[in-house]
């Protein structure tokens, strides 16, 4: 079985795609996979990852947790919706 080889530009463009999947699979792993409860070695870096792109999208942590802590509050006493019965 002969095999036939590929052009320079196709093993360049080959190159590029595996290096730009390998780039993207190493900066998914890095910030994104959740590797359970536990601390682990990614922990201190998905930490400031998350807190740079709150940052970035003007998302407030301590307003944040303000805003679960009081929509908690709601679910827990519900409010009546006028007619006597709870929403």
């Amino acid at each position: 079985i002969a095999i036939m080889p590929i052009s320079e530009k196709a093993q360049r463009a080959w190159k590029a795609g595996t290096a730009v999947i390998t780039a993207w699979t190493a900066f998914y792993g890095l910030f994104y996979i959740d590797y359970g409860p536990h601390e682990h070695c990614f922990s201190d870096v998905q930490r400031w990852y998350r807190r740079k792109i709150d940052g970035m999208l003007g998302i407030d942590d301590k307003a944040l947790k303000k805003r679960i802590a009081r929509d908690d509050g709601e679910r827990r006493n519900p409010t009546t919706d006028g007619i006597g019965e709870e929403q």
